[in-house]
């Protein structure tokens, strides 16, 4: 598939190593016009998890191979815990190179034969997984988790997948999304990482 070199390589560098993983302060939020905001909700590929009809709505794009990602993820279960009137959107982002491409592919994949119902756990386990992960590793895990990867290899190879992954490139390019973890909450965006605590502040905002 043929991806935006300048994102993927934007992202990249905004993500590189030798950065702290979290800065003492979240990320200077900057406000985004609510039609991209509403753009981004209307993604085939966002999965929404937490309260289907939350009172504020908070969207992550993220890749498999990020750091920064990871420990957002590690942090989902608590905040989902301790927010039950939120509304989570996960939107699958692959700007770190090709491993994390075939990774999301998979994943879209995933999500189009099983539906968004069953997708935390596969995000979930994904990253778990220690080093990189690529299409390959995300199968197996896809695989332990009872899903047919003769069906899914198929499903990520088609066009519609191909598609599903531009359309989430030109929202988060729109947005300014350089790098991964970017949010958003309400018109807010954040690019870069953020803490729980860091999240639920924001969140707060949002309620005013």
């Amino acid at each position: 598939m043929i991806l935006s070199r300048r994102t993927l390589l934007a992202g990249l560098a905004a993500s590189g190593t030798g950065l702290p993983a979290f800065a003492q302060s979240a990320p200077e939020p900057q406000m985004v016009p609510v039609e991209l905001v509403e753009d981004a909700l209307a993604l085939p590929s966002a999965v929404r998890i937490g309260h289907p009809h939350g009172d504020v709505i908070m969207v992550e794009y993220f890749d498999y191979n990020c750091p920064w990602c990871r420990k957002s993820a590690a942090d989902l279960p608590a905040l989902l815990e301790a927010e039950p009137e939120l509304t989570y959107v996960l939107v699958n982002f692959a700007v770190l190179g090709i491993p994390s491409v075939t990774a999301t592919k998979a994943a879209l994949a995933y999500l189009q034969v099983y539906g968004p119902g069953r997708y935390l756990p596969l995000h979930l386990a994904l990253f778990k997984l220690k080093g990189a992960v690529d299409g390959g590793r995300a199968l197996k895990e896809i695989e332990r988790l009872g899903g047919d990867t003769a069906r899914l290899e198929e499903v990520a190879n088609a066009d519609r997948t191909t598609q599903w992954m531009r359309d989430a490139f030109k929202i988060g390019d729109s947005l300014g999304f350089t790098a991964t973890p970017s949010y958003l909450v309400a018109t807010e965006a954040y690019v870069g990482g953020i803490t729980l605590a860091q999240k639920r502040e924001a969140i707060a905002r949002a309620r005013g």
